[in-house]
């Protein structure tokens, strides 16, 4: 019945393998955030080719005599048992760092506790097989703890899934990642494969779903600011439908202080910096329960998931006591500060345009208090 099969598995073993060899080599793993997310990507899909590889060998080994074929036949068997075992931490972190920027301590200890212990069932079949069996014929068979390697691979992409809607819910769904189309594919060929012996889908499945997550990634960089890797404008306009659906919501619009004065005598390279720190401090304090923008300029928009004043206040609070903490470690030549204007709002009954005259008009307020209390008064230099 295998016979039946081969030239069927090597075709699906092509595509995928084709399929994630024309994304390496085409840079689509490379997001405009250029950061640990990217080696994540290539990570993922260099393990897509390793197994692809290893899956069509083992098929071709599979009921040919010979040590030589049966330690092949245990290798390539072996690699794609490991590839199952590495591909859900991977895309836990991936989901995790998309969201939330770095990965919980708990879900570390979580994924090294489980795939721990899975990696140590895969090493024991060397000498007693109860994950799979090559039999004396080189026969591959399928042990009866076949299943927890597939059970944890899939658990994991569970994992993923529900991480990102923790954190869709926390930012009050503002936040977005391609889930369903790197999960749907592969649900659907674990199924199959698991349900019908003899066939492979999983490796093309998954090389599928990847393609798919990687080109949703893609079109998220046109809503992503070049300089500070903060969402942009036009990203602002995309979520005010979802944000209408939404309940009440808070929203902050963010002007710096002095930032003509930093381009003026430290040099543009400088106000780079100061407005790619300055987008730092943001994201260091929403986390996952609110969304950055960069507005126009040194001007930044902030969304965040609550109807209660108090808790908003407290957010406009501690952006400007990170400000505050910035500028006592010295670190760099400039100072930071900013003017926030911030009001709850719910957009059934705001438009968008009208939510931001409200909060620039309050931005512009504490803006004028901010010089009236200081020494940069910019009219009493007049």
């Amino acid at each position: 019945m295998q016979e039946v099969h081969l030239v069927e598995i090597y075709i699906a073993d092509m595509l995928g393998l084709f399929l994630i060899l024309g994304a390496i080599w085409s840079g689509a793993w490379k997001l405009q955030k250029k950061n640990k997310e990217d080696r994540l990507l290539l990570g993922i899909m260099l393990l897509i080719v390793c197994a692809c590889v290893a899956d069509a060998a083992s098929f071709a080994v599979d009921n040919h005599p010979g040590e030589l074929f049966r330690a092949l036949s245990y290798v390539s068997n072996f690699v794609l048992f490991f590839a199952n075992l590495v591909i859900g931490p991977l895309w836990v972190m991936l989901v995790s760092r998309h969201i939330y920027g770095n990965v919980s301590r708990f879900q570390c200890i979580l994924m090294t506790t489980i795939s721990g212990l899975v990696f140590a069932l895969l090493i024991a079949n060397f000498f007693y097989p109860v994950v799979f069996r090559i039999s004396e014929a080189n026969v591959y068979s399928r042990g009866p703890l076949f299943m927890v390697n597939n059970l944890m691979e899939v658990a994991f992409m569970i994992d993923g899934v529900i991480i990102y809607l923790i954190g869709r819910a926390r930012s009050g769904g503002v936040k977005f990642f391609p889930v369903l189309q790197f999960v749907w594919p592969i649900f659907i060929c674990v199924c199959l494969q698991n349900f019908f012996y003899g066939i492979s889908t999983v490796w093309v499945g998954i090389a599928v779903g990847f393609t798919s997550l990687m080109l949703a990634l893609q079109n998220e960089n046109i809503f992503i600011d070049k300089l500070t890797r903060l969402f942009n404008r036009y990203y602002l306009d995309r979520i005010s439908g979802t944000l209408k659906r939404s309940n009440k919501i808070a929203m902050m619009m963010i002007d710096m202080n002095g930032f003509k004065s930093i381009n003026d005598n430290l040099g543009h390279s400088q106000g780079d910096d100061a407005l790619f720190t300055m987008a730092e401090i943001l994201r260091e304090t929403l986390e996952s329960h609110g969304t950055a923008v960069r507005y126009a300029g040194d001007e930044f928009v902030v969304v965040i998931n609550t109807d209660n004043e108090q808790v908003a206040a407290s957010y406009r609070d501690k952006i400007k006591q990170k400000m505050t903490d910035f500028n006592k470690k010295r670190i760099k030549k400039y100072k930071i500060s900013a003017s926030i204007g911030v009001g709850i709002f719910d957009l059934k009954q705001n438009g968008l345009d009208e939510i931001l005259e409200i909060i620039d008009k309050r931005m512009y307020d504490d803006k004028k208090a901010y010089y009236e209390a200081s020494a940069n008064d910019r009219r009493r230099s007049r």
